[in-house]
């Protein structure tokens, strides 16, 4: 099936069924998707917190404002934004591309400078927009590979975020939740995956300019 057909299959499942799981070798598969995605320079300046403890996870549904999703599906994946300073963060990020490179790091200092004179001038506020941004383009590339194969998702922003650091105790890690994504299996019962997908006309999705 095209990525096309599959992304036409794939809906926002709000009732998943609880006795199916996605397979540990499935959600690796996901997981990498999500590295994989793009971010600006490459820092990806989140982390994947994978929720399996369905303990947890039940302390999570009244902070999620009663979303069954929460404890119904075979796994919940958070999106963090980091919060410690930036500088720590391109540091890690400088020695990272050093390592996979095979580079000396001192040769590295040159684009250093330069993501340093992007991010370290912003205020936290618009600093942690930016990085959630890139925490969504990880979190729109899992739900296309999951497209793909035949899992079905449901993107979370209904959750408070500082109950979710609270419970998951994200805040000695200095994380900050920002989006959350269920995965599984549609239940029989999800009437949303078997309505017919509405999405505007192209001539209204699309402004060209020639």
């Amino acid at each position: 099936m095209s990525l096309i057909e599959s992304l036409k299959w794939r809906s926002a499942t709000k009732k998943f069924n609880p006795t199916k799981k996605v397979s540990d070798s499935d959600v690796e598969q996901l997981i990498e998707a999500g590295n994989l995605a793009p971010t600006s320079a490459g820092l990806q300046p989140f982390k994947l917190v994978v929720v399996k403890n369905e303990k947890l996870r039940a302390q999570l549904t009244p902070a999620s404002w009663g979303q069954g999703q929460i404890t119904e599906a075979s796994h919940l994946l958070v999106f963090a934004v980091q919060t410690n300073p930036s500088t720590e963060l391109i540091d890690n990020y400088v020695n990272r591309v050093a390592e996979v490179r095979n580079q000396d790091v001192a040769s590295l200092d040159g684009l250093k400078d330069m993501i340093n004179g992007f991010v370290s001038p912003m205020d936290e506020p618009t600093r942690k927009v930016w990085f959630a941004k890139q925490a969504y383009i990880s979190m729109g590339t899992m739900i296309s590979a999951a497209s793909e194969l035949k899992i079905d998702t449901c993107p979370i922003e209904g959750f408070d975020p500082i109950q979710y650091s609270e419970i998951l105790n994200l805040n000695d890690q200095n994380l900050m939740p920002v989006c959350v994504l269920a995965i599984g299996y549609r239940s029989e019962e999800d009437v949303f995956s078997k309505m017919d997908k509405v999405r505007k006309k192209r001539n209204d999705f699309v402004l060209e300019i020639n």
